[in-house]
């Protein structure tokens, strides 16, 4: 698309950043990074940023077909997010001078060109960026909210809009608005949805051929990521891990149809709409080496509220490993706290048998085993990887180049982002969003103990800060399975405002779940925090 200076909106002076940013050094050797780059800017010089979507730039720039499906390749937001981090590389090293900057808002697939890299500013076109200072929130012109990377892979879900911790009655009944229609239409879903795997559960399931292990080119990490149930060549989530289709199985069959209803604690909620029901076993080629192993589950069909009733003890099934016992009686209701919630768990120090296969079997107690997706990653002996999690929609590569994953595990609680720069860290990104209200995480980890570390930081209260004030308006408990970490917890009052602060915790240690159960809970406003960390201390 060639350059038009003549174009109504379009500034000379973004267009000369805009060439000087594709002739650097730093996007020299990243081709696809220059073209979506300049795709989505000539978009912008044209007052086009509505036109911006996963597909657009998917089909137009990534060179996917037409019948690319958003909800089942991450592929533009892994992308973008390597631009957003180009982006950031160019302007900390050759373009640090530069009196205008790009930048591309998290949430956002649109460039913002700005004066300076402490807050974005509007698009010139006049596009509001949604910011917490609006003192009335008016939906914009077009009608539409801005895009929420991930949100078309649940059409359940309903993205609210980042709200400031501030009680205002109209935001109050609005929302109350938008959830009893989203309950209406969850109920339609969850009629269908059960009725579907009443029919796949309750046929009888032919006993199926055992398929001849296929060729499997492992990905960079070597780890293997299946999703049971599930019959597209592949899928990549929102860390940018690509999970292949079923296979590698022994008995069972997939469910009438894809189970679509909300299904809570996972940001990749395709990894739990399919499954494998009535399972005996999976026989998988593994190379020689020391692996962590996750098996996610959900109940779809038993529990409080459903059509068939039940709940805990609906489902019980053996989980064996090489022929060994690894779970004994397992209950996935019981396990995730209620159906409908995404669960893990994991098991470090997996190794294949002595034919270079790993056999994991299932046996029924009670009702049809069923398995959502399982996943094996190289780890060092006795410890699981690191977790580590940032409460945004997409990945984060710190300063270090460590991986911190979209946000995940959690139940309750709204995200927001006050477009503040956060001092005292080497890496703001992380505080790009935080998780605000009253609500938790379950974060799956091995037998063990573990650091965690909490980051926080103060971005709505303060003098400098949109909610004003200072000590004492925001106070709120932390719990790990039922301890307190944090009793009257005050960010500001030891922190200040906008400044990176970092609690750890040693020796915590996970419940018979399985679970690390960090409870974040008000005292006054609101509890907040950015990110977690989880490090095995095993040696």
């Amino acid at each position: 698309m060639q350059p038009d200076s003549h174009v109504s909106g379009a500034d000379e002076a973004e267009r000369l950043e805009l060439g000087a940013v594709l002739s650097s050094q730093t996007f020299a050797r990243s081709q696809r990074l220059v073209k979506l780059l300049e795709y989505i800017s000539e978009r912008h010089f044209h007052g086009q940023d509505d036109q911006v979507c996963e597909y657009a730039i998917a089909t137009e720039v990534l060179g996917r077909s037409p019948g690319f499906d958003p909800a089942e390749d991450a592929i533009a937001r892994v992308e973008i997010h390597r631009l957003r981090k180009k982006l950031r590389d160019y302007y900390a090293t050759e373009g640090t001078n530069r009196p205008l900057k790009i930048i591309i808002p998290p949430g956002m697939y649109t460039p913002v060109f700005q004066q300076d890299g402490n807050a974005p500013a509007r698009p010139a076109n006049g596009k509001a960026i949604e910011e917490p200072a609006a003192a009335t929130l008016a939906p914009p012109a077009n009608g539409k909210q801005p895009e929420e990377p991930g949100a078309l892979l649940d059409p359940a879900r309903e993205a609210p809009p980042e709200l400031p911790p501030s009680p205002l009655p109209s935001i109050q009944r609005d929302r109350k608005i938008r959830l009893f229609l989203g309950a209406a239409f969850g109920i339609v879903l969850a009629a269908a949805g059960v009725a579907a795997w009443r029919t796949g559960i309750g046929a009888t399931l032919p006993e199926l051929p055992r398929i001849p292990p296929p060729v499997v080119a492992l990905p960079a990490d070597n780890a293997i990521r299946i999703i049971a149930g599930y019959n597209r060549p592949q899928y990549i989530d929102h860390r940018g891990h690509t999970w292949l289709s079923d296979r590698f199985y022994e008995g069972g069959g997939q469910p009438g149809a894809p189970f679509r209803q909300f299904i809570a604690r996972t940001c990749d909620p395709l990894l739990y709409q399919n499954g494998r029901i009535g399972v005996t076993a999976y026989d998988i080629p593994l190379q020689s080496g020391v692996y962590e192993m996750k098996l996610h589950f959900v109940e779809p069909v038993y529990g409080p509220g459903r059509e068939t009733g039940g709940g805990e003890n609906s489902r019980v099934f053996d989980i064996l490993l090489n022929g060994k016992m690894l779970v004994d009686g397992f209950d996935i209701v019981s396990d995730a706290g209620g159906p409908n919630i995404a669960d893990v768990r994991v098991f470090k120090d997996i190794q294949p048998g002595p034919d270079g296969h790993l056999r994991l079997g299932f046996h029924a107690k009670r009702e049809q085993p069923l398995i959502s997706a399982l996943e094996l990653e190289p780890a060092p002996p006795h410890r699981i990887n690191p977790i580590r999690i940032v409460t945004q929609g997409n990945s984060v590569t710190d300063s270090q180049g460590q991986v911190w994953q979209a946000d995940s595990y959690y139940m309750g609680g709204q995200p927001s982002n006050h477009w503040k720069l956060v001092s005292g860290t080497a890496d703001a990104d992380l505080f790009n969003n935080e998780r605000y209200g009253h609500f938790s995480y379950a974060i799956p980890v091995a037998p063990g103990s573990y650091t965690v570390k909490l980051y926080f930081a103060e971005t709505y209260w303060g003098p400098e800060n949109l909610g004003g004030g200072g000590p004492g308006q925001r106070i709120f408990d932390v719990y790990c399975n039922g301890v307190a970490l944090l009793r009257n917890f005050d960010i500001f009052k030891e922190a200040g405002g906008s400044r990176a602060l970092v609690k750890q915790f040693v020796r915590q240690r996970p419940n018979a779940q399985g679970k690390l159960n960090l409870e974040f809970v008000p005292v006054s406003n609101y509890a907040s925090v950015f990110a977690i960390e989880v490090l095995d201390e095993d040696r």
